[in-house]
Order: C-alpha cells, then sequence, then structure tokens
C-alpha cells in the first residue's frame, strides 16, 4: 500500500523538525533525525525537497503529511486575509496574497513552506490533494496538515503549547489508545504534532473517506501560482 511520512515544519532549523515514517503494514511510527535525511541547516526548500523524495522513493512513501500552507489566498475570495481553509480551523497563522501574512511574523514560515511544496510538485511530481483523491490511485500526495485541530477531531485534548520540561506522557498515551499505534517513548512537541495526522496516509491508502475531513477549497492554479488549497486532517470513523 505505501508509507506515509508526517512532517512538522520549522523555518529556522532542521532540530525544529518533528518527522516520522510509518509504513502503511505497522503500527509502529519511527522517529527520523533530520541527519539521516542529510540534512543541514538552514533550512532551504529545493534541497529540503530533494532530500524528502530521495528517502520517499527508497522507503515507498507516497503519503507526505506537512504542518504548512501550500498555497496563498486567492485575490478574489471574499475572505480577507487568509484562505478559506484558515478560517474554517481558526490557524493562528493567515496566508494572505503572494508576500502577505498576518501576522507579519509568520511570513517567513508561511513562503518557506508554499515554496516546499511547489518545489516537490513541480520538481519531483507530487500532486496536491483534491477532494476526488480516491479516484486518483497510484498518486503521491503532498497533503497540508493542522495538528492542532487534529487532536479534537481523534477525541483528545488538544495538545498544550510548547513549555520547557513539560510532560507530554498523557498525550502520548491517549494518542496511543486512540490509534492503535506503538508510539516511541518520551516524543517531543514537534513529534508529538507529526504523529497526531499519521492516520491520514492510512486513511487515504485504503480510500476510507470517513476518516478524514477536508477544509477549503481545491488548490486553484492561475498564472503560475497555486492559491487556496485543502487542509486535511484525520478523524475519528463514523460508528
Amino acid at each position: 500500500m505505501g508509507a506515509t511520512l508526517s512532517i512538522d515544519l520549522a523555518s529556522r532549523r532542521y532540530a525544529q523538525f518533528g518527522i516520522l515514517f510509518l509504513a502503511d503494514d505497522s503500527r509502529a511510527p519511527r522517529e527520523i533525525e533530520p541527519n539521516e535525511l542529510g540534512l543541514k541547516d538552514p533550512p532551504e526548500a529545493a534541497s529540503l525537497a530533494a532530500a524528502i523524495d530521495q528517502f520517499a522513493r527508497a522507503a515507498d512513501i507516497d503519503v507526505l503529511l506537512l504542518d504548512g500552507p501550500q498555497a496563498w489566498r486567492y485575490p478574489a475570495s471574499p475572505i480577507e486575509h487568509m484562505r478559506l481553509c484558515e478560517r474554517v480551523l481558526n490557524t493562528p497563522g493567515k496566508t494572505g496574497v503572494p508576500g502577505e501574512a498576518k501576522p507579519k511574523t509568520y511570513l517567513t514560515y508561511i513562503r518557506f513552506s508554499i515554496d516546499l511544496f511547489e518545489q516537490l510538485r513541480t520538481g519531483f511530481g507530487w500532486s496536491l490533494l483534491t477532494s476526488d483523491w480516491p479516484k486518483h490511485p497510484g498518486r503521491r500526495w503532498a497533503v497540508e496538515v493542522f495538528p492542532s485541530a487534529a487532536w479534537s477531531l481523534l477525541g483528545i485534548d488538544r495538545l498544550p503549547g510548547k513549555i520547557r520540561g513539560a510532560s507530554l506522557e498523557s498525550w502520548r498515551r491517549a494518542l496511543a489508545r486512540t490509534t492503535g499505534y506503538a508510539l516511541p517513548s518520551k516524543l517531543n512537541h514537534d513529534q508529538m504534532q507529526a504523529a497526531v495526522v499519521l492516520p491520514l496516509g492510512q486513511a487515504i491508502h485504503h480510500r476510507a473517506q470517513d476518516r478524514l475531513i477536508l477544509s477549503g477549497l481545491d488548490p486553484v492554479f492561475e498564472d503560475g501560482i497555486v492559491y487556496e488549497g485543502l487542509i486535511a486532517n484525520p478523524r475519528l470513523a463514523a460508528s
């Protein structure tokens, strides 16, 4: 069926990334350190995309989960300052028209994430997720996620913000119970955010539409720029 790679992104240092790998026939996610991918600071979209693609091909990964925006706000959108998916999920960072973000401190991260999606799509053949994804077997999907929303969709209290020395063990145990995953012990905050969206990969592999929820609009391609896009999150299957 393939495998999933989940990356909680950062734009300053690779040490701030959280990266987990999960084979489709496994219930045991594996931590991946940036140096395993040959990554060296500072993060740069083109080299990161190349490293991800090389690792993905070797490990049979066909679902890539990225915690960061894939596109800019469509200029004609009636929603001001942000994409529809960000309005629906109330994300802290708002992606504006090209070159704009709210708050402005998010712009470097947002630009880096959008550039990464673009490099993956145009340079290595990854597809941005669309609402008709089950009709396209065989594609390699680059999927935008928002882990903060995934916790509640899985019936777990939202992971708190980063607090030095805080224990995340209760969230790790709750996530392990809910997903059935044998999660590594002592996952840090970034790795926990990468872990909570991992069920998306298996939902996509098995075309289980009841196990994911999409927010926003299909990506719009216009004049060489990508706008809007869908944010995917896992959810408990309907009983």
